[in-house]
């Protein structure tokens, strides 16, 4: 492409005569930029959703759990020996059972963990409210999630009841209730404060008394690879008998399969927008060329070829829309890392809250650099793509016709 002919193309980008930019330029550029920050913002926030619903949740209940039948026989060299493994983070033993808690007229089923202060390697202990898991020590002690307590109605130094059935024969068996004295409450801000109670492990094995004995919980680096590197860690135990695994997706896999299918659809109901820019940038181009015919027309009878007649407004498409990604780009990083405060703003303008109706005060956001690339790459190919249909109807143009009009 010549000098003279990018020289058109640039030229159409302003108002005839003058070195202001047309409106038109002005509004097709800001309508993929628009397009494209909306895209990453959303992915940006659905991103932080999901590590934060991971983090609070995946960040109590064990990645993965082995267990024995009559429990292992030497529990801390096998610990040690899973601790080397390189895609594990923490070992430590596991002691867990669904128990029935009640307080006068309320009961719940919940999962009751039996640990203490050296060995609970979930992030309980950094989210405790009231108290701390040193406080199981002192004989019958329990702590529990602040929801679960709302819901019990109870609150710390009172008492609530624990019922279980002996494990060894549950037919028969009579249900043991054992009173806990309540020494603190945790909040993780997920699902797990309505249903989980810790105690220590002297106290669950009086309460369970488990014919199998502690188990071994572990966690890993990457959690979506769980299972995986749970198989892998049996082949490492040297014994002959079966050992039972456990994932955290046999119970959550569900929930956050159900939120990648989420972030999808989201994803793709948004970029009907950036779609709509893109058709929008290709209308305008095309009354642009209806608007100089003449100057096409005339261009073919200088001897100019239909690609270089197709090529001036492919690069003006590609301007616009280049300069649409660069700004969508700015105001989506931008407006990402900054939605909590961004959204604040508008609440406080429209007089509404935004965040009441969820478990965190503020809203999350990662910005994911592969993401935006992505965006961005799928933005130019639909420029180029549906550039091609205006750019081609004006390298068709027919000079003759065009004269005979006139």
């Amino acid at each position: 492409m010549n000098q003279f002919l990018r020289k058109i193309s640039f030229r159409y980008l302003f108002k005839r005569g003058t070195k202001t930019l047309s409106s038109q330029t002005l509004l097709t550029a800001s309508g993929v930029g628009v397009g494209t920050a909306v895209l990453i913002v959303v992915l940006s926030v659905m991103n932080g959703f999901e590590n934060e619903l991971q983090k609070r949740i995946l960040g109590v209940i064990p990645h993965i759990t082995l267990e024995k039948s009559g429990g292992f026989e030497s529990l801390e060299q096998v610990a040690a020996d899973i601790e080397k493994n390189n895609s594990v983070l923490k070992v430590a033993p596991y002691l867990a059972s669904q128990v029935v808690i009640n307080n006068r007229n309320n009961s719940k089923g919940i999962v009751l963990k039996g640990t203490d202060y050296q060995n609970e390697i979930s992030i309980i202990p950094d989210n405790m409210l009231i108290g701390s898991l040193m406080s199981l020590e002192d004989g019958a002690a329990i702590i529990l999630g602040d929801s679960l307590a709302y819901e019990l109605n109870v609150a710390v130094g009172d008492s609530v009841n624990l019922l279980n059935i002996d494990q060894t024969n549950p037919l028969i068996g009579v249900p043991r209730v054992v009173a806990f004295k309540i020494v603190g409450l945790f909040s993780v801000g997920s699902e797990v404060d309505q249903m989980y109670g810790l105690v220590s492990a002297d106290s669950f094995n009086k309460l369970i008394r488990p014919k199998n004995g502690a188990g071994i919980e572990v966690r890993v680096k990457n959690v979506l690879e769980a299972k995986s590197i749970g198989r892998s860690l049996i082949t490492q135990i040297d014994t002959d008998e079966y050992i039972k695994l456990n994932s955290w997706d046999q119970s959550y896999g569900g929930l956050f399969r159900a939120v990648q299918l989420e972030k999808v659809m989201v994803s793709l109901l948004m970029s009907l927008i950036l779609l709509v820019a893109v058709l929008s940038l290709l209308m305008s181009v095309n009354n642009l060329i209806k608007n100089n015919e003449k100057e096409i027309a005339i261009l073919r009878t200088m001897g100019y070829s239909r690609w270089d007649i197709q090529s001036i407004f492919m690069q003006l498409i590609v301007t616009i829309g280049l300069v649409g990604i660069f700004l969508g780009n700015l105001l989506g990083i931008l407006v990402a890392l900054n939605i909590t405060e961004f959204l604040n703003f508008l609440s406080q303008i429209f007089n509404i809250s935004m965040l009441d109706v969820y478990y965190l005060d503020y809203f999350p956001s990662i910005v994911n650099a592969d993401q935006i690339l992505w965006i961005n790459l799928v933005t130019f190919i639909l420029l180029l793509i549906f550039g091609f249909i205006p750019s081609n109807k004006a390298a068709n143009t027919n000079p003759v016709n065009i004269v005979n009009k006139s």
